[in-house]
This record gives structure tokens, sequence and C-alpha cells, in this order.
């Protein structure tokens, strides 16, 4: 036995409700017309916005690897020049390597790679050569760092920004940038 009665609704609670069978009206068609109009304002936005950044700073001229670092151009020496295991991996021409100096990452080259790429090898003794290239633009600066709290070197190519010597780094030679391990 149940203390509750089978009651039906209407007698429970009364017969003060709006009947249901007609849903409140939304306006979906305002709605749709507020959701679109958003839309369309954020693409043209979009679109403006890249429009305005595509003129505000026209990207560095591609340049051959010559033209970046004019020592490339002069002959090679037997001191430019890196054994074929060195190279091994690198994608970087023999005949293309130029010495520029000797530093905590061992001996540091400039050479030609791939699609006239502008490479920066370090060949540490008894180690792998750790490389870095990119495609040759005026003013191109190539920063290899193997080690992120290791040491790094920095080549400023022709016309290029030197890295900050606030933050440690200092030149060793014409272009060649070097900062000691962090501590």
């Amino acid at each position: 036995m149940t203390m509750f009665e089978d009651l039906d609704l209407a007698e429970a609670f009364g017969d003060d409700f709006p009947a249901q069978d007609d849903p409140p009206r939304r306006h979906a068609a305002w709605i749709t017309v507020v959701a679109l109009g958003l839309a369309v304002l954020l693409v043209a936005g979009g679109l403006l916005w890249l429009g305005a950044s595509r003129h505000s700073t026209p990207p560095a001229a591609v340049v051959t690897p010559v033209v970046a670092l004019p020592a490339l151009g002069e002959p090679q020496t037997p001191s430019d020049q890196i054994s074929a295991t060195g190279l091994d991996g690198t994608g970087v021409r023999t005949a293309s390597t130029r010495f520029l100096g000797q530093t905590d990452l061992g001996r540091v080259y400039a050479g030609v790679g791939a699609d006239d790429k502008l490479c920066l090898l370090a060949v540490p003794e008894g180690d792998l050569t750790s490389t870095t290239c990119l495609t040759p633009r005026e003013g191109s600066v190539l920063e290899l760092r193997p080690d992120a709290d290791g040491p790094g070197i920095a080549l400023v190519t022709t016309g290029g920004t030197a890295p900050d010597e606030a933050d440690g780094w200092t030149e060793t030679s014409p272009g060649l940038w070097v900062v000691p391990a962090s501590s």
C-alpha cells in the first residue's frame, strides 16, 4: 500500500498552466542572420589584417650563397676542407666549405648545401658535425646551438644584424659570433 494516491496532474496542481501545443516562437531567422553577419565580419577582418601585414615588411630578397657570404667565392684552401666523414649526412658540397674559425663547438665552417642553401657547420674533434642551413637572403643570420644551454655560434651575412653583445655574444672573426655555455 502506498501513501500517495494516483492523482491526475491537473487535479494535483490545478489547471493554471498554458497549453504546450504551440512552443514558444524562436526567431531562428534572426539568429541565423546575426551568426552569418559575425562570420562575414570575422573573415573580412582576417583578410584585411593579412593584407596589411604583407605590405608592412617586405621579405628580404633571395640571393646566392656567394652574395650572402663573399668568402664562398674565394678559392678553397687546404684549411677550408672537411673530411668526407665530417660531411656525412649534412648535404653540404665538399668543394664549397670555407673555414671561419675555432670555437668551443670545434672548427666552424660555412658551405653550400642542397638547393643552394647557405650552411653553418661546427665540426668538433671526435664527434658528429652539427649543421644548420637556410635559403640565403639579404641580411641572413644563421645560429647554431646544438645544446640549449651549451655554447653557440652565429654567422651574420652581408647586411645582417649581429647578435646582442649584452646577451654574451662576441665576434671572433668577421661575421662569426660566439656565445659561451649558460651557467
